[in-house]
């Protein structure tokens, strides 16, 4: 697996965190956290890019409030089912 570097400067890093350790930690779980929110991630693949259990990510998720992603696709394929149904 490759990886691709992320130059953050020191000013915006450390509303991540005060240790390098905090600031890799918080920050890949703020982008997993987006990542899912857009609906771009499933809760497994965000849960390990974050370095996290899978019911550990779901409990900070409930934490933080976040709410499943529903897509304008989900949408439309619930309302084609619905109307499927009557």
């Amino acid at each position: 697996m490759s990886n691709v570097i992320l130059e953050l400067p020191v000013k915006f890093a450390r509303s991540f965190g005060t240790t390098d350790e905090e600031v890799v930690r918080n920050a890949k779980l703020a982008l997993s956290i987006e990542m899912y929110r857009e609906g771009k991630w499933s809760t497994g693949r965000a849960a390990e890019f974050a370095g996290l259990y899978l019911g550990r990510f779901l409990d900070v998720l409930r934490e933080r409030s976040v709410s499943p992603p529903y897509t304008e696709k989900m949408l439309e394929q619930d309302v084609a089912y619905a109307r499927g149904c009557f």
